[in-house]
């Protein structure tokens, strides 16, 4: 009886024990970097006072994502805690050891551009292997100049950017100015995924170029607000998704691969010359109360069609037009199959 006692005693203590195990300092350094990958580098940073055999472990993450609002949350605007922040963030390139960088996300208030455009040079020079870039960089309000130039409220996205030729993914937010056009050089052959929000570009073709050098380009999202007029010429044969969001430039788009198209213009004299979208299987299409040619070009141009997300004040009117377009269709696949005798019948008909 009482051995028995003694034995249950035993097991419950090596189940509490076993509960109780650090079984995560157990796994080995490459699991646990890649734990980390999935944190903050803020947080990641914090791990490494569990113990000394966490110490180093952050700064072989291929990882690295610096948001300003994580770091400081009630006091982001102030020119103090902006100034710590980019001494938080120069520490930790500083520090960073990891062989491949291959994820770099930066949200940040422009205040020293010369010591962003130093961080940019440091990660492109030695990540070879990035393949996703995040960058939103937002004007910091400071006085404005007597003469103010351009250069005063953006930033201009450094060339060497467009030299890290495994992106895959690239992501431009904010106050920034692309100028693409002086680095003829540069070749974007494996970027994928593009977005460009609420930047500005230094002349009329940036975008054009910008595209020129994107071969392989799937999915591009364009959201500008700019009054200048840029020429927004889309023309990328193995684009499959689009979303646009603009406000007075003429778009033509040129995507014959084209399957998801979300299209929005903020103004009521913006206009789309689009080709013939013969892969086109959703369209979502915002109103603005004026655009409605826009959508019937749209409908008329993409025949395979699947999918049409509208608000609900134009269903009826796009059913109407789908149904147009279909019965316009068999009408002109009736008069394809019409046999050539038949109509040379007709054409003596008429003249006799």
């Amino acid at each position: 009886m009482a051995n028995s006692s003694i034995s249950k005693r035993q097991k419950l203590y090596c189940r509490e024990e076993t509960v109780g195990a650090d079984r995560i300092s157990d796994l080995p350094d490459c699991l646990l970097i890649h734990i980390l990958s999935f944190l903050r580098t803020k947080q990641a940073i914090q791990t490494s006072r569990l113990s000394s055999r966490w110490k180093l472990l952050w700064t072989y993450v291929p990882k690295l994502n610096l948001d300003i609002d994580s770091f400081s949350k009630f006091e982001c605007d102030k020119v103090g805690s902006i100034i710590n922040f980019e001494c938080y963030v120069s520490q930790v390139l500083a520090k960073h050891k990891a062989k491949y960088l291959r994820n770099f996300r930066l949200k940040h208030k422009l205040y020293h551009q010369k010591r962003l455009d130093r961080w940019i040079s440091t990660f492109t020079t030695s990540a070879l292997n990035l393949q996703e870039l995040d960058l939103q960089i937002f004007n910091f309000p400071t006085p404005t100049p007597a003469t103010p130039t351009p250069t005063d409220f953006f930033w201009k996205l450094p060339h060497s950017i467009f030299y890290c030729n495994k992106l895959v993914v690239l992501k431009i937010e904010g106050h920034i100015v692309l100028d693409p056009s002086s680095s003829s050089s540069f070749q974007l052959n494996t970027l994928k995924i593009l977005r460009l929000e609420s930047i500005t570009f230094a002349n009329r073709d940036s975008f054009v170029t910008l595209l020129s050098f994107c071969p392989v380009l799937e999915d591009l999202t364009l959201i500008i607000y700019d009054y200048k007029e840029f020429n927004f010429k889309i023309c990328v044969p193995t684009l499959k998704r689009l979303s646009v969001s603009y406000l007075n430039n003429e778009l033509k788009i040129d995507t014959p691969s084209l399957e998801y198209f979300d299209f929005e213009c903020q103004r009521s004299y913006g206009s789309i010359c689009p080709t013939r979208f013969q892969n086109l299987v959703c369209l979502v299409f915002k109103y603005n109360g004026h655009n409605l040619s826009v959508l019937k070009a749209l409908l008329l141009l993409a025949p395979n069609l699947r999918v049409v997300l509208v608000d609900k004040s134009l269903v009826a009117t796009v059913e109407k037009l789908i149904r147009q377009n279909q019965e316009m269709m068999q009408w002109l696949q009736q008069e394809g199959n019409r046999p050539e005798t038949n109509r040379d019948d007709e054409g003596d008909s008429h003249r006799r």
